[in-house]
């Protein structure tokens, strides 16, 4: 559900930090291609049940193999570990060893979930494992199914759901599937189809404080979307979203009343267009919001799912929406307030006349969320806007305007292989309205900057302490951590 709406006095100091973010730290010299995960399991915004980590995957190239690699959080220190090695080349079940790219996701009872490919020279086959982030992880069973398209999405007492493709129906064509271990078990239900998987591009889920989840999938130009009911009562029938581009990046949210807020960006001949809708009870949806539409800077779209909406609920209840945008011919990073009325007031967090692309929107336990960007240079010159430390050189992007659409000259070819990385602080305020501090330099562009689209932030929820991690363009994953903020901040 929304959170009602409250008076939020808060001056722009309290936003920001009592330090800026620690240098960055090589966590790995090696790496395969894909964004970290930060991860911390809960089974509520203030509670954790088991320690934090980052977790990514290793090539072939890399020392003990390909597969993934975890590196726990001790509690309270929020310094990540040693890596330890998961399903690797050499692990017993060669057959299940969970090869990149690797997704993770909380799960419950302090542990975390990995999937990743099992026979990737066969066209790939999806394997789970769980564990806690110190270890053991179980041995990775198989689903059956492809490895993509697939999407992971937690709830509020540490639920974990995943969709992907899996077995076969009566007509013998191969059918997404829903899985979900709810935090009251110690494994996951029995899979149920949700609807035919061939033609699928793109999916994605969500789920509410009772389990129940959403899941939306993009095919033949098409949004569809089914409510799952995890009580046991019948699943709704499919129904129709939107018209959609193929390859639209979806992010979704249901509450407890049955309403799901949905985003998405579609790009067709370099042009983007991002949407949200607000669904009534149901849910059921109508007629969706368009919130820009411009010709992509560069004249391509970020690598990846870089720029792509992203959706939060935060410890409040409130939801949070963020996105690339474009203002003046060049990217920014948007964020905008969601209540019963649908999206508010959109305002521009990143710096004025620099590049800045939406790498990840993170809740911390406190009320608010980190936003994380990544900043391209111009191809063949240096970087785009500079790479200023601290806080961009004294420009707050706190709840400025923003708008809709873009305009003025495009800022020419860009380069995503390395860029500097910066992120922000803010809440959702009254009326509508996102606020955000400063934004603050993490990793500045060079010869081991960060790698477009490789990115991640997560907030310790028991210290309240940011953590960014990043796979740079060496191949390295490094990361940084941000002061821990004073207990009234």
């Amino acid at each position: 559900m929304f959170a009602s709406t409250a008076l939020i006095a808060l001056l722009p100091g309290s936003l920001q930090a009592t330090g800026p973010w620690s240098q960055p730290t090589t966590l790995a010299p090696c790496s395969a291609p894909g964004a970290p995960a930060v991860l911390f399991p809960t089974d509520e915004p203030r509670h954790p049940t088991g320690p934090g980590a980052i977790v990514w995957g290793a090539g072939s190239s890399c020392a003990d193999g390909a597969g993934a690699r975890v590196s726990a959080i001790a509690p309270g220190g929020d310094a990540p570990g040693p890596a330890t090695r998961v399903g690797g080349a050499r692990a017993r079940a060669r057959a299940l060893a969970l090869s990149p790219p690797i997704v993770a996701q909380a799960a419950p009872h302090g542990r975390l979930l990995l999937a990743g490919a099992t026979d990737v020279s066969a066209g790939g086959r999806l394997a789970l494992s769980e564990g806690p982030a110190g270890g053991p992880f179980a041995t990775p069973w198989a689903t059956g199914g492809p490895d993509a398209p697939l999407a992971l999405t937690g709830a509020y007492l540490g639920d974990v759901a995943l969709v992907s493709p899996g077995g076969s129906g009566a007509d013998g064509a191969r059918r997404l599937q829903l899985r979900v271990h709810r935090y009251y078990a110690r494994a996951f239900s029995p899979p149920v189809s949700v609807a035919g998987a061939h033609g699928v591009e793109s999916v994605a889920a969500a789920m509410d404080y009772r389990s129940d989840a959403l899941v939306l999938w993009e095919r033949d130009r098409t949004i569809y979307a089914r409510y799952m009911p995890g009580s046991g009562r019948s699943s709704r029938a499919v129904a129709f979203v939107a018209h959609a581009d193929p390859g639209a990046h979806i992010a979704a949210l249901l509450s407890d009343d049955n309403r799901a807020t949905i985003a998405w960006s579609e790009t067709r001949l370099g042009v983007t267009s991002i949407y949200a809708e607000l669904s009534s009870t149901g849910p059921r949806f109508g007629a969706p919001r368009l919130l820009e539409r411009f010709s992509d800077p560069g004249g391509s779209p970020p690598p990846g799912d870089a720029g792509s909406p992203r959706l939060v609920r935060l410890s409040s209840e409130s939801v949070m929406l963020a996105w690339s945008g474009v203002s003046a011919g060049r990217w920014v990073v948007h964020t905008a307030a969601i209540d019963e009325t649908g999206v508010r007031t959109i305002a521009t967090i990143s710096q004025p006349g620099r590049e800045a692309l939406l790498e990840d929107l993170a809740p911390g336990p406190d009320g608010e969320a980190y936003a994380l960007w990544s900043q391209p240079r111009a191809a063949g010159g240096g970087a785009s806007g500079g790479n200023e430390d601290a806080a961009g050189e004294g420009e707050s992007a706190s709840g400025g305007g923003g708008g809709t659409g873009g305009g003025g000259a495009s800022s020419g070819r860009l380069e995503y292989g390395d860029q500097a990385l910066y992120a922000a602080r803010g809440i959702d305020a009254y009326p509508g309205r996102t606020i955000f501090g400063a934004p603050q330099l993490v990793a500045a562009a060079g010869s081991e900057g960060v790698l477009g689209a490789d990115s991640a932030v997560g907030v310790d929820p028991d210290s309240d302490r940011a953590i960014v991690a990043w796979r740079t363009s060496g191949g390295a994953i490094d990361y940084a951590l941000h002061a821990v903020l004073p207990a009234n901040g």
